[in-house]
């Protein structure tokens, strides 16, 4: 059984390999998005049955789609996680400019601040970046829900256009 170890790693290491090698730069980005977005969608219905004091397989997720995709979407995000695959361009025509924004090797981290949360943007990708993360948080000690920070950080902006 020692022996197959060696080998399964070395099988794994020639799949990875030509995983890395398949596919155009576009197709891979995509492919590394939906990934995110099927991830930030098992996070959600995991905090939700944690939530609802259920067991995790209880909760059965549900698909995340891009702001972007929604059609004629212009109103504040619910959650987030809608902010997931959108541009730095379509980012700024729903949230405005950010309040901060900060290179970090590929990527890029975006701050809105609002008087009550913050919302922690990260943008990844070659040409146009798109949003792989999103995290609303609350600015002091009080809980904020999400969807009631997200509103009132666009809201904010709307003003300020």
């Amino acid at each position: 059984m020692a022996a197959s170890a060696p080998a399964a790693l070395a099988l794994l290491a020639g799949a990875v390999a030509l995983i890395g090698c398949a596919g155009s730069q576009p197709e891979r980005e995509q492919a590394a998005l939906d990934h995110a977005l099927r991830d930030m969608a098992a996070a959600q219905a995991g905090l939700e049955a944690m939530r609802r004091g259920l067991a995790p397989h209880e909760v059965t997720p549900r698909p995340i789609m891009p702001l972007a995709a929604r059609v004629g979407s212009t109103r504040s995000p619910r959650a987030a996680g809608d902010l997931a695959g959108l541009t730095g361009g379509e980012l700024r025509a729903v949230m405005g400019d950010p309040d901060l924004v900060r290179d970090e090797g590929e990527a890029q981290a975006w701050l809105y601040r609002g008087p009550s949360c913050l919302l922690d943007v990260f943008l990844e990708g070659e040409g146009e970046p798109r949003v792989v993360l999103a995290t609303a948080r609350a600015a002091g000690l009080e809980r904020v829900p999400e969807e009631v920070c997200l509103r009132a950080l666009s809201r904010a902006r709307a003003r300020l256009w």
